[in-house]
């Protein structure tokens, strides 16, 4: 597996992907270019994950469409990952990173992390290891505007 030639800093372009979400839609970061975006790798395993689930939730239904959130699932099966969202009533983009090149790109070590990029596709804050609320999120945001 090649490795990109540097890893994605704060201040530099957010790496393009293009993953297939549970509901069967593909999606490419390219096509959200002009859109704010928050990242957030994850697993259902992972409690701190699991922890701010509810405030990504509650962020998508307060920033919704100004803001896309996005959950990037690493190597769960489908099938798991669509359960664990209708069980916790998740409605924002969960995309599925099945066999983690997504997150390697991203040079994700653990989960969870949270990038947020601007809508020139330039990542601007890294979160790493959970805490991450709505508040925070509706915060960020409004200092990237």
């Amino acid at each position: 597996m090649g490795m990109a030639a540097s890893p994605p800093l704060v201040g530099g372009p957010a790496p393009t992907f293009n993953l297939e979400a549970v509901d069967g839609q593909t999606v490419n970061m390219s096509d959200l270019k002009g859109r704010l975006v928050v990242l957030n790798f994850w697993a259902t395993w992972c409690v701190p994950c699991i922890k701010e689930m509810p405030e990504f939730q509650k962020a998508h239904e307060s920033l919704h469409p100004k803001v896309k959130i996005i959950g990037i699932n690493l190597a769960e099966s489908k099938e798991k990952v669509g359960e664990y969202i209708r069980d916790k009533g998740l409605s924002f983009s969960i995309l599925l990173d099945a066999y983690g090149n997504v997150s390697q790109e991203y040079r994700v070590v653990n989960l969870p992390v949270t990038f947020f990029i601007t809508p020139d596709g330039i990542i601007r804050e890294k979160v790493f290891g959970g805490g991450v609320t709505r508040k925070m999120i509706e915060a960020k945001i409004n200092q990237l505007h």
